[in-house]
């Protein structure tokens, strides 16, 4: 393991090309999303291709295309693919997702969204958003899920809680409803600080919960943590 590179139990991501380097956010996602039976899957900003790779390994018949604006990432994220066990059923692809239209839906889309205000940015990444307009909005990312989105799909996303609100209003605007959620408390006894939503067009029950990822400030990492990511964390 090193600062250029992440080893998880079935690949390894290297990502210091990347806008979007490998976190809990991601790794969260990556394992808490539904992908069972999915055939085809859509990753909006694919960052070093994480996302793309953890679905690839949990979904054995799924095709994932992953979408990144960034030149560098996308790159990065093709090296990160064709290096892994699943090379010939992830593609990446070098483009705005605001432009995609799919010659076929897809029956889940994952996306870990740009979140962060444009003065918390370092400067490199803020050159980076304003010469690609890669600042994608809820609402923009919204749209997309609806033009990419089958009819029985599900859309997975990871959010600060505080923003919550805004995102699910958005959603029920275009037509989507909120199917799964789990709050994210980085340390136990604390707020939460990120939010999972599992957003869908039918009107189905919601199953809501939460997690703990570390049990205090300086560890260990929670039980719960560490069993849904059993699959890719190694232990040490």
């Amino acid at each position: 393991m090193t600062t250029d590179r992440f080893d998880l139990r079935a690949f390894s991501v290297r990502h210091d090309k990347s806008t979007m380097k490998v976190g809990t956010d991601a790794l969260l996602l990556g394992a808490w999303a539904d992908l069972e039976g999915a055939r085809r899957i859509l990753d909006v900003g694919t960052g070093s291709g994480l996302l793309a790779l953890m679905a690839a390994q949990r979904a054995p018949e799924a095709w994932i295309d992953a979408v990144e604006i960034d030149e560098a990432s996308t790159e990065q994220a093709g090296r990160n693919a064709a290096l892994s066990p699943w090379a010939d059923r992830v593609r990446v692809h070098h483009m705005d997702v605001r432009r995609l239209h799919a010659s076929e839906p897809f029956d889940r889309i994952i996306s870990n969204p740009p979140f962060h205000a444009p003065q918390s940015l370092s400067p490199e990444v803020r050159r980076s958003v304003t010469r690609h307009g890669s600042d994608l909005t809820f609402a923009e990312l919204l749209r997309v899920v609806v033009r990419c989105l089958s009819d029985n799909g599900r859309c997975a996303l990871i959010l600060p809680a505080q923003r919550e609100k805004e995102l699910l209003d958005l959603a029920e605007r275009q037509g989507l409803a909120l199917h799964r959620r789990c709050q994210v408390h980085y340390v136990a006894g604390r707020p939460a600080r990120r939010v999972l939503v599992e957003l869908g067009r039918d009107r189905a029950g919601l199953d809501d919960g939460g997690i703990i990822v570390m049990e205090g400030p300086d560890g260990p990492y929670s039980e719960a943590y560490l069993e849904l990511l059993q699959e890719f964390l190694i232990r040490t």
